[in-house]
């Protein structure tokens, strides 16, 4: 195939896995999950009784955006640039890479590099320099920010901070940027075969981590579609996924680095020990660990963003909502370390949101507010009080829709 690098990951990361001892597969979210999902009724419902679709096409396009971006950051960039076709019938994925950097006259007139598109003209002007820098049609979008990220690397069980910071170092690689979108995409390719196989034993605990995600991440894949590709991939087999690079220049000089949760502390030691010999990587290290000493606690900066507006609501509710709702979309609570508190943090920002919403009558939006907090905590809620009033919130509000559909 020329200068492109094709990875049949069915066999190298197959054939990696198959070596290591069993423990390197524990603690991943199908063995926290397998002996509890027969007690979320609920949950079980939206996993199993799904409408019927059409068949689904023969080949999708779903962009990965991975955004850039520090506490309730609106001038966000598109720092990982991933396009993966999905052909289900053949059992085939291919995930073509753009390394951040990129710069084309099909991107901007050749005016910004391909990373700055999300920052100028937000996730439509990213979703057209793609298509027309690949010539290609994208179908679905999905995109994740630092707290998202984190938060499913943790469904996987990895440690979602050490995890980003694998994923996001560029510097310590000789060639940069066009290492770390390897890497990332490396990653993806070798969480889908690391746990397609429980996928298949466990195909209503698969749905489950598919629904969490959904919820988690940005995305305009409706669930059910998820559920029918899985389900096809599933039934054809996953033979191969390969991976390119968009420019090609430099793929002869990638290098497959492969971990697990287990093995991502020594990875993490040999990107440091190779930023130590780079001067530029370690002033920006000095500077952003400057820059965190500096920084309030996440979970003293939530707190305070969510005390500072609930002393607006029933007054300035809809600045409550254009204030804290960048925070919320953020998901920033996932950057707290402590689970029982980002739990909590995330409760009272849903409950502040949920106000602000159920004071101006948007019932619809504050429902939508309150289950989304249950369907995204779903099978890991820590605090099972938080269920109970959940849904007296979600009763109130059906109360009220259902009093002004009847005119009462």
């Amino acid at each position: 195939m020329g200068s492109i690098k094709r990875i049949s990951v069915l066999i190298a990361v197959l054939l990696f896995f198959s070596v290591l001892p069993k423990p390197a597969l524990a603690g991943s979210w199908f063995t926290d999950w397998k002996d509890k999902i027969v007690y979320y009724h609920d949950l079980l419902e939206k996993l199993i009784f799904l409408p019927d679709l059409p068949a689904a096409p023969k080949r999708i396009n779903i962009l990965i955006l991975g955004l850039d971006g520090r506490r309730g950051q609106r001038d966000r960039r598109a720092d990982a640039i991933h396009l993966m076709t999905l052909l289900p019938y053949q059992g085939r994925i291919r995930i073509t890479s753009i390394p951040r950097g990129t710069m084309s006259e099909k991107i901007m007139e050749g005016k910004e590099i391909i990373a700055n598109t999300y920052s100028i003209d937000g996730r439509d002007g990213t979703i057209k320099a793609v298509e027309d820098y690949l010539e290609v049609h994208v179908d679905y979008y999905i995109v994740v920010g630092f707290s998202e990220a984190e938060a499913l690397f943790e469904k996987l069980g990895y440690n979602g901070e050490k995890t980003l910071q694998v994923l996001r170092s560029r510097k310590a690689y000789g060639i940069g940027d066009p290492q770390r979108s390897h890497n990332q995409a490396f990653f993806i390719a070798s969480e889908i075969m690391r746990n397609y196989p429980y996928f298949k034993q466990y195909p209503t605990l698969g749905r489950a981590l598919l629904f969490v995600a959904h919820e988690i991440i940005e995305t305009n894949v409706p669930f059910e579609v998820m559920v029918q590709v899985s389900d096809l991939y599933l039934t054809n087999g996953l033979n191969d996924i390969t991976l390119l690079m968009k420019p090609e220049d430099y793929m002869s000089s990638l290098k497959d680095i492969k971990f697990t949760p287990e093995t991502i502390d020594a990875v993490l030691n040999e990107q440091k020990k190779s930023m130590e010999k780079n001067e530029e990587a370690q002033k920006d290290m000095e500077e952003m660990k400057e820059k965190q000493e500096e920084e309030a606690p996440m979970s003293q900066y939530l707190s305070g963003i969510i005390n500072y507006n609930k002393r607006f609501l029933g007054k300035e509710d809809r600045k409550v909502i254009s204030r804290a709702g960048p925070y919320y979309g953020q998901k920033l609570w996932y950057q707290v370390k402590d689970k029982g508190l980002s739990e909590k943090l995330h409760f009272q920002f849903m409950e502040l949101l949920y106000q602000a919403y159920f004071n101006l009558g948007e019932y619809d939006r504050a429902r939508s507010t309150a289950q989304g907090f249950m369907d995204e905590r779903s099978l890991d809620l820590i605090n099972r009080d938080y269920q109970l009033q959940v849904g007296e919130m979600i009763k109130r509000c059906e109360e009220r829709l259902y009093a002004d559909r009847s005119g009462h």
